[in-house]
């Protein structure tokens, strides 16, 4: 049988301990850039934090932030300047702003730990009384 092998930051699990350690000296080295300021390229497969989010009229797109794998980085126009979004695994149908994650990376690992995102629907009617 095969050992698998966890990477200490993400919980996620590798066959070799090279690929384990890779991913936690490529979060570190992700999360050590935003807490300088920074803003770094993304690279699909890398993991990063995203926020929750709550609505009041439609509970049923709620979600709950933590890690999340990106699964897509691009530079785009917005307000006269070329600016980084980046889509996740978990949330496919959203596009974040990178800029604005990076600076909130630190708060958020504090936040979140090893948690990792996932949708969080609030079906109750009365908070989902928008209509589509």
């Amino acid at each position: 049988m095969a050992e698998d092998y966890t990477c200490s930051e993400t919980i996620r699990t590798f066959s070799t301990a090279e690929a384990a350690g890779a991913s936690e000296a490529r979060f570190r080295e992700l999360q050590s850039l935003c807490e300088s300021g920074a803003v770094p390229e993304l690279r699909i497969g890398d993991v990063i934090y995203v926020e929750t989010e709550r609505y009041i009229s439609h509970g049923c797109d709620d979600f709950l932030g933590g890690l999340a794998e990106v699964s897509e980085f691009r530079h785009e126009m917005s307000r006269g300047h070329l600016t980084p979004y980046v889509r996740v695994a978990q949330h496919p149908r959203v596009l974040y702003s990178w800029k604005h994650l990076a600076e909130k990376q630190k708060n958020l690992r504090l936040q979140h730990g090893t948690q990792w995102a996932c949708p969080d629907p609030d079906l109750r009617p009365e908070f989902n009384g928008y209509s589509q």
